[in-house]
């Protein structure tokens, strides 16, 4: 596909700012940063990387999104923008047939089972973050030029779309900052993220959440029905004669226990960024993250399906 060039130019400043200028100041200053699942969960500020960069051995010259708009600065979610928009439009990077054959498998599995009104889970923050930007990008013009994210987040509600994580207000719970959305996008191109999808992370959380959903279904919907069959003899109100009543008591109340369980569980779609970490389970320390998901296993499984 034929590919464009997304620049953006601060006040002031004429130089152009570009997915390229912002790939070549990242190999400069890349050896510094911490793992991504330490970005998001830390969630470094600007002032924290200025001085990780001014204490670094080697003289680095100060990335522009870093920089003070006095000293011709642009504004993080100008380049991120500006990096996202080019990537949307070159052609989407080549899974391995493994991997696409275990996500047809995965996508198709999951939409059969919910007829339709559930997706695959996405859960390594650089998939979340480019695909919370696609849903907006053909509103963002390709030669942006905006004082501050306002802007933005104005401009896609007006829309009817949902605004992404990145982008909302620094006192919503869901926000976390579009330099650090950056720079996880960034060490994603590096493949320095490529630990997040390994089979052993993948399968120890699966399991996790596998067993942690069998357990919730045992507690809350078979041990609901076995509490009446149960207590009806504990306290001498079954009999030969009334055990079927009482089978039937036990079922009504196992069914009204799925439909609760159903509805406690299944994924909404209010549910992003809230339940898993603003940008998956990754962006959650391991603690939160253990107890995020045996509290909501079918999480990260499922996500509703946006229509």
């Amino acid at each position: 596909s034929n590919s464009t060039t997304t620049t953006l130019v601060s006040d002031g400043f004429d130089e152009e700012y570009d997915a390229s200028a912002i790939r070549a100041e990242f190999k400069s200053y890349q050896y510094i940063l911490p793992k991504p699942h330490i970005l998001l969960q830390e969630q470094l500020s600007l002032e924290t990387l200025r001085e990780m960069i001014q204490l670094s051995n080697n003289k680095i010259d100060m990335p522009r999104f870093l920089k003070y708009e006095c000293e011709g600065g642009v504004k993080p979610h100008h380049a991120l923008c500006a990096l996202l928009l080019e990537e949307c439009t070159r052609d989407a990077p080549k899974e391995r047939d493994g991997e696409l054959i275990c996500m047809w498998i995965g996508s198709w599995m999951v939409r059969a089972l919910s007829f339709g009104f559930l997706q695959r889970q996405r859960n390594l923050p650089a998939e979340i973050i480019r695909e919370q930007f696609n849903r907006i990008a053909h509103i963002i013009p390709s030669g942006l030029v905006c004082n501050n994210s306002k802007f933005l987040r104005d401009k896609i509600r007006n829309s009817g779309l949902p605004v992404p994580n990145f982008f909302l207000d620094q006192e919503d719970a869901k926000q976390f900052p579009p330099h650090i959305a950056m720079l996880v996008v960034l060490l994603d191109g590096e493949e320095e993220s490529d630990y997040m999808g390994h089979i052993i992370y993948t399968t120890a959380w699966f399991l996790l959440s596998f067993v942690a959903l069998i357990l919730r279904l045992v507690l809350e919907v078979i041990g609901g029905a076995g509490a009446i069959w149960g207590g009806s003899e504990v306290f001498y109100l079954r009999n030969a004669e009334n055990a079927e009543q009482c089978r039937a008591a036990s079922i009504a109340v196992g069914v009204f226990c799925f439909v609760r369980f159903v509805v406690l569980n299944a994924p909404q779609h209010e549910d992003e960024g809230d339940i898993l970490g603003p940008a998956g389970p990754w962006s959650l320390r391991v603690p939160a993250r253990i107890r995020a998901v045996t509290n909501h296993p079918f999480h990260l499984f499922a996500r509703a399906r946006r229509l």
